[in-house]
């Protein structure tokens, strides 16, 4: 889904505090993200929001009831909803039972309550009349205020009562409705306010010190009292008086409000957007600073914490995160961020592409003393010991910074000038080494020396400088790492490390370890040994820019796709060979960055300032991290619910226990967390009981499908767990029982057994009657009878031994699949675990793969599902011609069916007994290029079949049903990376 990504944040308070409570950071310091009819909406006008108890967000828009479960949009109109009579829904809420209260524009309201709709009308007594809003009242009745009707009541037994001028009203003309906590009703009218407590009416007015005008919005106040949102600004009423919140509050009307978990009111306006108003007074943020639209319908606070605004524009959603960007909102002169230093006296000078700007005392200000500092592209920063800067140019060269003057600059015919001055670094000695985009020079004074390729540096593009403590001269190029000792210049060759080339930055440890940023890995020089890191081990990307160990020693890492976190801890154990996974935490636009391409091949690119906050330069600004505040944004493990249920392909209740047929041949589960700060961050995992025996992580897929479970009760479950954080201990479950076929019911056998044993004693009995009669008469044919009884016995042997072979042709069918007479995922997974155990016992090698037909979705929407049938059986086919190959040891002479199995849908798995990764591979390439040249011109004319495939092998895995979980990442992966291809 397109999501139109519109964050911000700004100024936080980061020098004066080492960490900031959330009353104290302002408005403009939220990240933004906003929603539009081109993500999903049906309207752009969003006139009401709330929150169900299981999670679910709910908009009014004038095209539809909307439910949101933070990836999708689903959209409820008279189409789908027969008992919603209207498109135009002016007002949602819920009640204290959980029932969600949809009011409409044609007046009538209709309850939602456990998937079950019912409406109120005209036809129950309802004035045919615009509903502007509805609550439930604690007696279970529901009150409703009309455009121009005055207020309806329906009690619990659907009885309409109607409030108007003869009941008290001041006016008729109806803007909100509100239940205080002693249950009483307050209602918004055009001409003033009115309290309704057991039918009585009191109506409250200019006299009472209310503005002329109506009141759009009623909230109780923390500290007692109601909040009015009127005409003529936020007004206090307590005790019947009612005076506005300050003297100096705007004179513009407000139509919504909501409190956050710190107890700031929110605003919405008509023409000024949002105000705040606090313990920092009042705020504001309108379209002029990066709101969609001045008009703020509606606001509402969910329970992660998260302020939800809906405009006439489009849907925006607040929310307080880690990081906090600085870009031109806030006095920036452009927004493309190459390079940040911290100066003595704590300024944070900031290099863009349109000249220097400083960070002092929460204002940013733009260096204009200099052309250069003004119009040119700022590429590095060095700060001098003399307390002045160093500044690198992209055209100009280098200049000398401090207090608004120039000190020094090169001029047209200097060495520097016109070349791309990307780094800078002062040393303990006074002198200044500077990065250009034609070799490497120290300047001493005014004597400039030169290090080039023909010095022994591995190029001349140099991209970052780096003074360790032993006093050498490290040199990253976009060729290799150099370094300069004493006069001599040299390199060291890092391309057998993951084929690392360019290195972007340095961060050195107290020991004198050295951490090297680099296109393919993070590498480590420690006592001349160097370790690489990099995506094989949870590195989310390969190429780093910067690494900044924070004040507790962890990593903090600037990439393209945002700034990523990690363990020291962990990092050193991968590094030593100890572990081989990572547990990266990602940051990115979800989490207060403008932009996640954070910059490099400059610089430094990072930061960590005086205070431990942490500067990262971006292509939309400077977003900052305050790491110490880390664990105030780690969210509880989120809830999750399942959402949908196909059996067959055909939608069933999930409410329940399902009772589904012998004859279920598929079954898909689909599942989603109800999280909103970062919801395409969170994991899933999934245990089916009675099937699997641990759980199974599926990444961020949200659906599962299972395929010819044999009959018996079972279990599903999900739990979710936020980037970096524990699995919900609490998981959503389904119970659902297959009934067996009548073969495959427990008596049947006996049953047959015993019959057939009746029918023979039958015969027999019958035989012997006969046989005795004829005895008397014809003694001399004994012998004949005899023999035919024993001829009988034989027959009946051989109808025992037809019954035998029939209990195994049923129990073969129990373990193949009837579509492609393949076996089934029972019957592999007993080859699999077989196979387990015989390669780890013979210390032999063993690989398993899963195959998916790639969009096979559309083969079924676009041909038929006999089509799709027919498919799935050459690609059967066709796999078995290709895994019939010969196998050494007890696998010799296995067919290619005894080495498949069709595991699920269009997903098949593939064996390999004491076959390496490398040659499982190459047999799984010949299967995904024997499937994509299947001819389907006989069934399907114009139809492709392509394949991807998940492989993985047996080398350090405790159990067989690891290599099925591998398999599936590995398949997801291949998915990811554009199907049509073998990952393994």
């Amino acid at each position: 889904m397109h999501r139109l990504k519109v964050l911000f944040a700004v100024v936080v308070i980061f020098f004066s505090l080492p960490g900031l409570a959330l009353d104290k950071k302002p408005l403009a310091a939220y990240s933004r993200e906003a929603w539009t009819t081109r993500d999903g909406l049906p309207h752009n006008q969003v006139n009401s929001i709330t929150q169900t108890p299981e999670g679910y967000l709910w908009f009014a828009t004038w095209e539809g009831l909307v439910r949101y479960n933070g990836q999708d949009f689903r959209i409820f109109t008279p189409q789908n909803i027969p008992a919603l009579q209207d498109h135009g829904i002016r007002d949602v809420s819920v009640g204290a039972n959980g029932r969600l209260i949809v009011s409409t524009s044609r007046g009538g309201v209709s309850v939602l309550q456990k998937d079950l709709w019912r409406t109120y009308s005209q036809a129950e007594g309802l004035p045919q009349n615009e509903t502007m809003a509805s609550i439930e009242d604690s007696q279970g009745a529901i009150w409703v205020a009309h455009e121009s009707k005055g207020l309806s009541r329906i009690d619990a037994q659907g009885k309409v009562t109607v409030y108007g001028k003869r009941q008290g009203l001041p006016s008729e003309r109806m803007y909100a409705v509100f239940m205080d906590q002693n249950k009483i009703i307050w209602a918004g009218t055009s001409t003033g306010l009115v309290r309704i407590e057991n039918n009585r009416v009191q109506s409250f007015s200019v006299a009472d010190g209310l503005p002329v005008g109506a009141i759009y919005a009623i909230m109780a106040a923390p500290e007692g009292g109601l909040y009015l949102g009127t005409h003529h600004g936020l007004y206090l009423g307590r005790n019947g008086k009612f005076n506005k919140i300050t003297p100096d509050f705007p004179d513009e009307a407000v139509i919504s409000l909501d409190l956050d978990s710190e107890s700031n009111l929110w605003m919405g306006t008509v023409n000024r957007g949002i105000l705040r108003y606090g313990r920092r007074g009042l705020e504001s943020l309108d379209a002029k600073t990066g709101l969609p639209n001045n008009r703020v319908s509606s606001l509402f606070n969910d329970r992660e914490g998260n302020i939800w605004a809906g405009t006439n524009a489009g849907l925006v959603r607040f929310a307080d995160t880690p990081f906090v960007t600085y870009d031109n909102y806030q006095g920036l002169s452009d927004n493309y961020i190459r390079a940040v230093a911290q100066t003595n006296d704590g300024s944070v000078m900031i290099g863009t592409s349109r000249g220097l700007n400083r960070f002092f005392e929460e204002k940013i200000t733009a260096i204009a003393d200099n052309p250069s500092l003004r119009d040119d592209a700022i590429l590095s920063l060095a700060p001098a010991k003399d307390g002045s800067l160093w500044v690198g140019m992209y055209s100009t060269g280098l200049l000398n910074w401090k207090n608004g003057v120039v000190h020094e600059q090169v001029m047209p015919g200097s060495p520097l000038y016109g070349t791309q001055v990307r780094a800078l670094h002062e040393d303990r000695n006074g002198n200044l080494w500077i990065g250009t985009s034609q070799g490497l020079y120290r300047k001493k004074g005014s004597e400039l020396k030169r290090y080039t390729e023909a010095d022994g540096l591995p190029r001349d593009f140099i991209l970052s400088i780096h003074e360790s403590k032993s006093g050498k001269i490290w040199v990253g190029t976009s060729n290799g790492l150099g370094f300069v000792s004493g006069e001599k210049a040299g390199l060291i060759d890092i391309s057998s490390y993951l084929s690392s080339q360019d290195v972007f930055g340095f961060s050195e440890d107290p020991d004198g370890t050295l951490w090297l940023a680099t296109d393919r890995a993070v590498l480590r020089m420690r006592n001349g040994k160097i370790s690489a890191v990099g995506t094989k081990n949870g590195l989310p990307v390969a190429t780093i820019f910067q690494i900044v160990a924070d004040t507790y020693g962890n990593f903090w890492l600037t990439s393209n796709r945002g700034v990523i976190y990690i363990k020291r801890s962990e990092m050193e154990a991968v590094a030593d060979g100890k572990s081989e996974r990572l547990n990266a935490i990602s940051f990115a636009e979800a989490d207060g960055m403008a932009s996640a391409q954070c910059n490099g091949g400059a610089g430094p690119a990072a930061l960590r300032a005086k205070d431990g906050s942490i500067w990262v330069a971006t292509a939309k600004g400077v977003s900052v991290v305050q790491p110490d505040e880390l664990s105030r944004y780690q969210l509880a493990p989120p809830p999750v619910v399942i959402e949908n249920v196909m059996v067959n392909d055909q939608i069933a209740d999930p409410d329940g226990e399902l009772i589904l047929p012998s004859d279920t041949r598929k079954l898909e589960m689909a599942y989603v967390s109800l999280s909103y700060r970062t919801p395409e961050q969170i994991r899933y995992r999934y245990r089916l009981e009675g099937f699997d025996e641990d759980w199974i992580e599926r990444e961020q897929l949200r659906n599962v499908q299972f395929t010819n479970l044999p009959p018996g009760r079972y279990t599903f479950k999900v739990s979710a767990a936020q980037r970096g954080g524990p699995w919900s201990p609490e998981s959503a479950s389904l119970k659902f029982e297959i009934k067996p076929r009548i073969y495959q019911r427990v008596w049947f056998i006996p049953l047959v057994v015993l019959l057939l044993a009746l029918f023979l004693y039958g015969l027999y009995r019958a035989r012997v009657r006969q046989l005795e009669a004829r005895e008397l008469e014809l003694s001399g044919i004994v012998d004949d009878r005899t023999r035919a009884l024993s001829d009988k016995n034989i027959e009946l042997e051989m109808l025992n031994l037809t019954i035998s072979q029939q209990s195994e042709a049923f129990e073969q069918q129990a373990r193949t699949d009837s579509l492609t007479g393949l076996p089934n995922r029972r019957s592999m997974d007993e080859k699999l675990q077989e196979a387990f155990k015989t390669s780890v016992k013979n210390d032999q090698a063993l690989c398993f793969g899963l195959l998916d037909v790639d969009h096979f979705k559309q083969v079924n929407d676009s041909y038929s599902h006999e089509v799709g049938d027919q498919a799935l059986k050459v690609i059967a086919e066709t796999m078995k011609r290709v895994m019939g190959a010969e196998h050494a040891g007890k696998w010799a002479g296995l067919r290619g069916d005894e080495l498949t199995a069709r595991w699920g849908g269009e997903e098949f798995a593939l064996l390999f007994p004491d076959q390496d990764l490398e040659s499982a591979r190459a047999k799984c390439e010949k299967i995904r290029v024997a499937i994509q040249a299947i001819d389907c011109k006989s069934f399907a004319p114009g139809l492709k079949l392509a394949v991807s495939i998940g492989l993985s092998e047996r080398t350090g895995l405790s159990h067989h049903e690891k290599l099925a979980s591998i398999a599936d990442v590995k398949l997801y992966e291949a998915k990811r990376n554009g199907r049509n291809q073998v990952v393994g």
